[in-house]
């Protein structure tokens, strides 16, 4: 290949001395395993195994033929590398080279002088000085931070006036640093993570029925009978999983629980199992039905229930506050389950999934005719992002009743987005406890201190000065267009009109005083939130390979280190060293960190979550016995190391999935996560949500949620070939092609009910959008219309009447700005599938002949 030309359909083959790294995808969070290797432009290798550095005889099979997009050249130091980015065909996850449309073009996301797609890289600190923002040294960036936090806590009187939204998908090196800044250095509660508000967990009925939210192994999938996915669809998400793990080397029926009826609703149809198309935002009713009818024909696990399941109702309320509120005996839950709403003739009415369906999606999942159920429970976001505790406790239930967790096959997890490293240090729970402003009130408990909703201490002011590290929450929050128009009212204050620090912190402590927020970004590029950004810092595309080695696992629990292979732009730093800085300008005699692996070593010697599900003290003694660091050991375990980590013979060994039975389990001293091991069934009551007179909601929430007069459901969700807020893929031309705008999909009646067609510009207004103080305010935007003709519907339309689906971060069309600002009290994650409003034609738009309409559900049969 010539340098000159890097998107030639060539790829030169590494030398036999090109540098390897161990890397894992920085997508989804099935973490498939990549090699990187990087040599000097001007070398290359030959096509015998002995030439070259991957030691296969070209040509070769599929998985050991890179293509194009595996391949960049990047720049250090005026000298040009060969970068190939290579699926891992060890690699238990994707054995033999497979990969998804994402991870195999990582190549192409590389910082690169010949990347032109990329050239908006964030390289150097700027601070807004006279309304632009400026370049500034890295010296006065961090002064200038220190000073505002110092203006908005009041010299550390008041750390709640400062507040940080971090991502939880990162890597443990940085998410460490960065709650130590936020509880232990400056001692804030006020800390939300990328996708939600508060420092809270995602599935709420999950963590509080006793079970862990990533429990199985993926070799489960291949080992099931029956996959239920509610809310979830590895197809267009978790590639690998669905690709490899389900259907090439399993065989089971699938459960598919979604409004839509997509492509992996198909499949389950064509493939021994079932579609239930549920009414938007009506699943615990489904998920309650389906539980009933499994009771009613005494199919439900006695044995195990009467083993493992709670009975006690004083030992259920001495669990936690949480448990006390919404915790049930098996007995309680019997009877919550007598409800006349839950028989499956009854639930169809709301659901709209017919009731011979319910029953049989329950006699799939309980496996009556069966010696044991070998049913695998997988929920994601369409779940989590509604009726949070409601959906997650009934998923928790019906994994219990059928006993169906903690053996080959069975089990009950998230699917997941990205891949985890979320850890800290301890110190949230102090901060929480002595310095929240929030609370819940609930109809056994009072009072009870729970973590707080940052954005809602951005909109009330008690959060000046918010760090936002590596997300865009005015894009990727509730309610975002009003969100926008606050954040814009609490930064249009005071400006410094010169880069002089003194003259800086005389308008921030101006702004502050007369109730304003200075706003500082972390970023790898700029996005919507960088518009109101006084402070702006260039960090490290470390999920790139820019910088050291990191460690983060993957939706099995599979830990493992990263390894850094290339510099990034020289202005820009890790993140871990922003805020060693940052801590350290604050007086912290202990964040003085001279690498990444430090923190590492520092994380698996004195803080390695002993006995968790995401335990890692087996490291450190394995390091010590093969006289290693830790990051130095693990560097070796190419293979990466199932959690909870445990030490035997000098080595570490995995765990390959949760709650297992007694005798099985090798760290783990209780069955489930409770006092006594024993898991709790939940409250999923439907008056939560819609009974105006229970005390825990704002009314009837649902009521209020739903569309009215000429409105819509609009719900949402991924594409296969786009990735989140598409920070990488917004910048690929070809994947622009694809979708060069949002779509709104619609099904053909609605839109000739409003003389659309298929790739029209439309907008969607919802004038009500629903607020948890009961100020509803208003939220709009645009896509074009994507509806199939009905002659081309050959496996029926992926959206019902009443219904449209969106991608949900696309730029500059952001659905979020539709849907509610309404958060369960009890734990705050927002209702960002519960989008609604009223779609009109603005006119043909510019894509209207580039576009294809066609069907994008056709599964083979």
């Amino acid at each position: 290949m010539a340098a000159d030309n890097p998107n030639t359909s060539e790829v030169p083959i590494p030398p036999t001395g090109a540098e390897r790294s161990t890397r894992s995808c920085r997508y989804c969070i099935v973490g498939c395993g990549y090699e990187v290797y990087k040599w000097p432009v001007g070398e290359e290798g030959g096509p015998s195994a002995d030439e070259n550095a991957l030691g296969i005889d070209y040509p070769a099979g599929y998985g050991e033929w890179p293509s194009p997009n595996m391949h960049e050249i990047i720049q250090e130091n005026g000298q040009e590398y060969h970068v190939l980015f290579k699926p891992d065909t060890e690699y238990p996850v994707n054995e033999g080279g497979s990969h998804s449309v994402r991870g195999g073009t990582q190549a192409q996301s590389l910082y690169s002088p010949n990347n032109e797609d990329y050239d908006d890289r964030l390289k150097q600190p700027q601070i807004r000085i006279g309304g632009d923002l400026v370049t500034v040294d890295w010296d006065t960036a961090i002064e200038a931070w220190a000073r505002a936090t110092e203006i908005a806590t009041e010299n550390g009187e008041n750390p709640n006036g400062y507040g940080q939204k971090l991502y939880f998908y990162q890597f443990i090196e940085n998410t460490f640093a960065g709650t130590k800044l936020c509880h232990d250095v400056i001692g804030s509660p006020n800390w939300g993570g990328h996708n939600r508000p508060a420092l809270t967990t995602e599935v709420p009925g999950l963590v509080n029925a006793g079970l862990a939210q990533w429990s199985y192994a993926y070799e489960d999938a291949a080992e099931a009978d029956t996959i239920v996915l509610a809310g979830a669809d590895p197809k267009e998400n978790q590639d690998v999983i669905f690709s490899k793990w389900i259907n090439e080397e399993g065989d089971a029926d699938i459960v598919f629980i979604d409004p839509r009826k997509k492509f992996t609703a198909n499949y389950a149809e064509n493939n021994g199992g079932i579609h239930l198309q549920v009414n938007e935002a009506t699943d615990p009713i489904l998920l309650n039905a389906i539980a009933r009818h499994i009771v009613d024909q005494g199919w439900h696990d006695e044995g195990f229930i009467e083993e493992w399941v709670m009975d006690n109702r004083e030992t259920i309320d001495e669990e936690g506050w949480y448990q006390e509120e919404f915790g049930l005996t098996p007995e309680e839950y019997y009877d919550l389950l007598d409800d006349s709403r839950y028989a499956p003739e009854n639930a169809a009415e709301t659901t709209g999934v017919p009731a011979e369906d319910i029953r049989e999606a329950a006699e799939l999942i309980a496996q009556p005719d069966a010696d044991e159920t070998n049913t695998l429970f997988m929920l994601e976001k369409g779940l989590i992002w509604g009726w949070s505790h409601e959906n997650t406790g009934a998923m928790a239930n019906l994994t219990l009743i059928t006993g169906s967790v903690g053996r080959p096959g069975t089990g009950i997890t998230r699917a997941g987005g990205h891949q985890e490293g979320f850890w800290t240090n301890g110190a949230e729970g102090d901060a929480i406890a002595e310095r929240s402003t929030q609370t819940f009130d609930g109809e056994k408990v009072e009072g009870v201190t729970v973590p707080p909703n940052t954005v809602e201490r951005v909109r009330d002011g008690e959060i000046k000065h918010w760090h936002v590290i590596g997300n865009d929450p005015a894009r990727h929050s509730y309610a975002t267009q009003d969100l926008r128009n606050s954040i814009r009212e609490r930064t249009s204050g005071a400006q410094p009109q010169t880069a002089d620090i003194d003259e800086i912190e005389r308008a921030f402590r101006e702004r502050i005083e007369n109730g304003g927020m200075v706003v500082t970004h972390q970023e790898l590029y700029p996005n919507t939130t960088t518009q109101y950004a006084d402070i702006l810092l260039p960090a490290k595309a470390v999920e790139s390979g820019e910088g050291g080695d990191y460690h983060r696992w993957n939706g099995e629990r599979r830990f493992r280190q990263y390894q850094g292979f290339m510099e990034g732009p020289s202005g820009a730093k890790e993140d871990w060293e922003i805020f060693s800085m940052m801590g350290q300008r604050l007086g912290a005699d202990d964040m003085d960190w001279e690498s990444s692996r430090e923190i590492f070593n520092l994380i698996a010697e004195e803080y390695p979550g002993a006995g968790g599900d995401h335990s890692l003290e087996g490291i450190a003694p394995a390091a010590e016995a093969n006289d290693m660091t830790p990051a130095e050991y693990m560097e070796t375990v190419e293979e990466g190391v199932q959690q909870p980590i445990y030490e035997e013979n000098g080595e570490v060994q995995g765990t390959p999935r949760i709650h297992a039975p007694d005798g099985e389990r090798e760290v783990m001293d209780h069955r489930f996560h409770t006092s006594t091991g024993e898991a709790i069934f939940q409250r999923v009551d439907w008056d939560r949500v819609v009974d105006p007179d229970d005390g825990t909601t704002i009314g009837d929430v649902y009521e209020q949620l739903s569309p009215g007069e000429d409105e819509i459901w609009v719900t949402n969700g991924r594409l296969q070939h786009l990735w989140q807020n598409m920070y990488t893929h917004q910048r690929l031309e070809y994947v622009q092609k694809r979708f060069p705008q949002n779509i709104l999909q619609l099904h053909p009646n609605d839109a000739a009910d409003r003389e659309i067609e298929a790739g029209d510009l439309v907008e969607i207004v919802n004038d009500d959008v629903l607020n948890i103080h009961g100020e509803n305010t208003e939220g709009s935007f645009t896509a074009v219309a994507y509806v199939v003709d009905e002659d081309d519907a050959a496996q029926g339309q992926a959206v019902s009447e009443g219904l449209a689906y969106t991608y949900w971060l696309y730029p500059d069309q952001v659905n979020n700005d539709v849907n509610p600002a309404y958060l369960d009290p009890a734990n705050p994650n927002p209702g960002y599938k519960y989008g609604k409003g009223r779609i009109r034609r603005l006119g043909e738009s510019e894509v209207k002949d580039e576009m294809s309409f066609k069907p994008m559900n056709i599964a083979p049969e």
